[in-house]
């Protein structure tokens, strides 16, 4: 290094450790990054760097993938990046579902360091939920026959099987792997799930958790897991039971806690109170403990606390749904006609017919292919654990990379009533409208088919910017007017004192696509039927591009 680029990279770091000591992480970054590009080779610029890169570790470990992802994205942005970075970064786009860009990170990394298995099986994981699974196998079993099974190669082969809807050969990979380490968290989740899809029994499904937990009952991640199932099987308070049971052993677990409280929400918000400020105790900076806080201040009648923990929510990160769901609920209980502001149906909710893509002649006929070829799509009996349907069967879907012409086409078919969305609302200040820009992806694409009885339970997407739900096959008591099977808004998922009920409906159409903001709560009607009567639907979420 010559002397002047030494000045230099002296300078750099010098200004990195001033904004480090301040806190300013992401300015630090991108002055090591700079330090990085100049002196590849600098021990000191790679001792800062992973220093840096710990913050970034941590903040995966508590979910801010957005902070880890902005202060990562200097050291990656730079040819010299490491593994670890390279490794980091790729995870962070994973968490905020940005998966073609976290691809393009993995298989940097493992075409940096091609005899890194390591590298290799997180390519190959990256690549089963990317809807690229036939490859992802292609790279395990290579990576098998090069080094033998582990347990975590055997993991994500599991993974790639269940991409290609091979669902015994999944379910024995993931058998394998919980057999010889049944503490292994995902390899329990992916089987539990898999198990209650196929079958929907709960016993069977949470056969193998059980052995588990009998032999390591302090096994928190495997604890929570079993509660989902309960939850999902509509079993609150047993999935309450497993988790209590979990807080004799560790009173002070935040994940318990969070758990506790989030499940209680369900029937008890007294109990699902004293769980959050038990919580807010352990971790005080958390914002998902504040979020159960706030909640159960509704489920208990105290909207102003609500209010106040909304506001300070919103004040901190503006797009955070679960802060805009919280503050619509809070005025409206107060009888605060502010509350107007957010939940503005008229301007903030609508229903248009989707286009008719290039290649049909028209929208039945459009409609008629795209159900047919999901209709063989949807095989499992039962829905995905923690998703807000019930009695009824999910698929992701990814239109670029399908194979059925009619899945491809269906980007190009809502295209238009999302522009036009876009346009109708066009721009403000409020949360929606200073969001437009114009531009939008689509962030997450999935199919549902609910059977008679069927329906989603309240939600919202607290992720997304815009949701949707687009009407494809309707059994014939949705159009009988009654309501059942008809999408509505305004009603939380737990009980509040005083009760808020459904303030919005729209009734289904074939080809119809409804668009409101993710923050929205929504959910459908339950409807009767003949064993064979099916509804169709697709969903997505839509966020802005800059």
């Amino acid at each position: 290094m010559d002397p002047e680029h030494s000045a230099a990279t002296l300078d750099l770091l010098r200004q990195a450790s001033v904004l480090l000591q301040a806190g300013h992480h992401a300015e630090a970054a991108a002055q090591l990054g700079r330090a990085l590009d100049a002196a590849p080779g600098n021990a000191t610029v790679s001792n800062a760097i992973e220093r840096l890169l710990a913050v970034a570790r941590t903040w995966l470990t508590i979910g801010q993938a957005q902070q880890a992802l902005t202060l990562l994205a200097p050291i990656a942005g730079s040819e010299h990046a490491n593994g670890t970075a390279l490794m980091l970064y790729g995870h962070a786009l994973m968490a905020l579902g940005r998966k073609d860009e976290a691809e393009a990170i993995f298989r940097r990394w493992a075409g940096n360091e091609p005899h890194n298995g390591d590298a290799v099986l997180r390519l190959a994981a990256v690549l089963a939920d990317n809807n690229t699974p036939s490859e992802a196998e292609a790279l395990v079993r290579a990576e098998i026959t090069r080094h033998g099974e582990t347990p975590e190669v055997v993991f994500v082969l599991g993974r790639a099987l269940l991409g290609q809807a091979r669902f015994d050969e999944a379910e024995t990979a993931f058998r394998k792997v919980v057999l010889a380490r049944p503490e292994h968290q995902s390899a329990q989740t992916n089987l539990m799930e898999l198990v209650w899809m196929r079958s929907g029994d709960v016993r069977e499904a949470a056969r193998a958790l059980d052995r588990a937990l009998r032999a390591q009952p302090h096994l928190t991640g495997l604890r929570i897991t079993k509660a989902r199932l309960l939850v999902s099987a509509r079993m609150p308070q047993e999935a309450l039971a497993v988790i209590d049971a979990g807080l004799e052993i560790s009173a002070r677990d935040a994940a318990l806690l969070m758990a506790a409280s989030t499940i209680a929400l369900e029937f008890d918000g007294a109990r699902a109170l004293a769980y959050a400020q038990r919580l807010l105790q352990v971790a005080p900076d958390d914002r998902a403990a504040h979020v159960e806080a706030g909640n159960a201040s509704l489920a208990t009648g105290d909207a102003q606390a609500a209010l106040r923990v909304a506001e300070a929510l919103y004040r901190s990160y503006p797009t955070d749904g679960r802060a805009l769901a919280m503050m619509a609920d809070a005025l409206r209980m107060l009888g605060d006609q502010r509350y107007r502001d957010l939940l503005d149906y008229r301007n903030f909710v609508r229903a248009d017919w989707i286009d008719v893509p290039d290649g049909w002649s028209s929208l039945s006929a459009y409609l008629s292919d795209l159900v047919g070829d999901l209709g063989r799509l949807h095989t499992l009996h039962a829905h995905p654990i923690g998703n807000s349907l019930r009695e009824g069967s999910q698929v992701q879907l990814d239109p670029a990379r399908s194979a059925i012409a009619s899945i491809r086409a269906f980007p190009q078919a809502i295209d238009g009533p999302i522009r036009r969305y876009m346009q109708a609302l066009g721009t403000g200040s409020d949360p929606m409208r200073r969001r437009n820009t114009g531009r939008y992806r689509i962030s997450g694409i999935w199919s549902v088919r609910l059977r008679p009885h069927g329906f989603h339970v309240n939600h919202y997407h607290p992720e997304g910017w815009i949701s949707s739900a687009c009407y494809l096959d309707l059994p014939p008591a949705v159009a009988q007017g009654g309501g059942e099977g008809w999408l509505k808004f305004g009603e939380p998922a737990f009980p509040t004192s005083p009760v808020l009920t459904p303030e919005y409906f729209i009734k289904p159409e074939p080809g119809l696509l409804a668009l409101f903001p993710s923050y929205m709560w929504h959910g459908t009607v339950p409807f009767a039927g003949a064993a064979d009567e099916r509804r169709l639907t697709i969903a997505f979420d839509v966020v802005p591009v800059d």
